[in-house]
């Protein structure tokens, strides 16, 4: 049941609903089988279907979801974002909605 109260994003068959006042965390559904994410996959990825089309630098993606420690340790980020890709991306290698500018951050493309 999608009414206004709820945005609907599709990932390359994956549907992830997000309600206006928090995401659910419920499991996003791709066809027949049930995705399911961390806790962390989930913040990352509400963080990012947040600001569709904008970049979110990898100093706030890292201060967000670890804590202000891990400043500059960037590989836990390429990690989890390819966690995410192979989850959601129809091709992981080439993805079309979780995007990396390269030294810079991510965003995700509606």
């Amino acid at each position: 049941m999608l009414r206004r109260n709820l945005g609907l994003y599709g990932l390359g068959g994956i549907d992830v609903i997000k309600r206006v006042r928090g995401w659910s965390r419920v499991p996003v559904h791709g066809g027949e089988r049930t995705v399911r994410l961390t806790p962390t996959e989930w913040h990352l990825l509400e963080i990012l279907i947040a600001h569709p089309g904008r970049l979110i630098t990898q100093s706030r993606l890292l201060l967000e979801v670890w804590v202000p420690s891990y400043g500059e340790n960037t590989n836990y980020l390429r990690v989890y974002m390819a966690q995410l890709r192979r989850k959601l991306e129809a091709d992981p290698s080439h993805p079309r909605y979780l995007i990396t500018e390269p030294g810079r951050g991510y965003r995700f493309e509606p």
